[in-house]
């Protein structure tokens, strides 16, 4: 069996050789590399610019395929089972620097209230309380907002929290921010509705995927304020006015965090060792000592989190060069979260 790996996982480099052979690759390449590869048996370590679907995969004996992300809708996962191609994936591995991501994004944009009695009287309302947006639910919680969670599976689950509809949550939220997976029930899920629904001057964070929102109804509303953008609908070429119309871009790097890396390294490494039974990296780790920093919440937290994360820098090389947003998205310098 040969490996081939996307070159731009970090931490992984000489973890598999010595089990197997390795090829690695861009993203954009893996075609090429999987024919270089021959007729040996493949797995494949990718990220989300590799698109795995019957033209990459069909007649070259691939067994896995292990996505160091926390979404697999770049993976036609039917495709997969009906050919026996065993899929991993790294959910919430970079969901406390999404956590980081919107507390800073909002942070730059002055939503984010200094005084816990200024928070105490808006309200956060989460769509998607998985393993992102519960983090950002407790999170908001701790620091004074009142939250609402919108998540028709996890309710549906009967998980005791308190959940609303979406029309609930878009009528009463100040400030919205969406942490679903793109599925078939969520991509357009921000569409004409949803922004004919939302609370008149309401904020709108998007870190989870570019297809979620309907780019066409996010111009054409009346009733939306402050827009925070990170991911986009045909990266990396993405739409002018939704750049000009944001408050804040950034070229998807939400999830990119030493730590979420790290952990996403560490998913796809064991599911691997698991699928093919190798007993020496069931347990692998990839981290060496925990560096994140600590953020006070009964201190200044602005200042605290652009210390962090000084996240206008991106904003404005994004804005100068949007023909770079996938140079710019390759060359960031990944960061360490907080606790608090």
């Amino acid at each position: 069996m040969i490996a081939i790996v996307d070159n731009a996982i970090p931490y992984i480099k000489g973890i598999l050789e010595p089990f197997l052979d390795v090829i690695y690759a861009p993203g954009e390449a893996f075609s090429s590399a999987i024919e270089k590869a021959g007729n040996q048996e493949k797995c494949l370590f990718i990220r989300t610019r590799t698109k795995c679907d019957k033209s990459l995969l069909d007649g070259h004996s691939v067994r896995f395929i292990a996505s160091a992300t926390i979404g697999k809708d770049h993976i036609d996962e039917d495709y997969c089972r009906a050919n026996s191609i065993c899929v991993a994936n790294a959910p919430g591995c970079n969901s406390s620097a999404v956590m980081q991501y919107f507390l800073t994004a909002i942070s730059q944009t002055g939503i984010l209230p200094e005084t816990r009695k200024d928070r105490e009287k808006l309200t956060v309302g989460i769509i998607g309380a998985g393993n992102v947006g519960e983090k950002v639910a407790r999170l908001c919680l701790k620091l004074g907002f009142k939250v609402l969670r919108n998540d028709p599976p996890k309710q549906a689950q009967g998980i005791p929290l308190e959940y609303f509809s979406i029309e609930e949550v878009l009528e009463n939220s100040d400030i919205v921010t969406i942490h679903t997976p793109l599925d078939s029930t969520t991509r357009g899920l921000a569409g004409k509705h949803f922004f004919s629904a939302i609370k008149k001057g309401a904020h709108l964070v998007n870190a989870s995927r570019g297809p979620v929102v309907d780019d066409n109804a996010l111009l054409k509303s009346k009733n939306l304020g402050l827009f925070i953008c990170d991911v986009w609908n045909n990266e990396p070429n993405i739409n002018k006015d939704i750049l000009q119309r944001s408050a804040l871009a950034t070229p998807h790097i939400a999830g990119y965090s030493v730590e979420g890396k790290q952990n996403a390294t560490d998913a796809v490494v064991r599911a691997f060792a698991n699928f093919a039974d190798i007993n020496a990296l069931k347990d692998f780790t990839c981290r060496s000592k925990d560096e994140r920093h600590h953020l006070d919440i009964n201190k200044n937290l602005s200042s605290q989190l652009q210390q962090f994360f000084p996240i206008a820098e991106l904003d404005s090389a994004l804005r100068q060069h949007p023909e770079d947003f996938e140079k710019l998205r390759k060359e960031y310098i990944y960061r360490h979260e907080f606790d608090y």
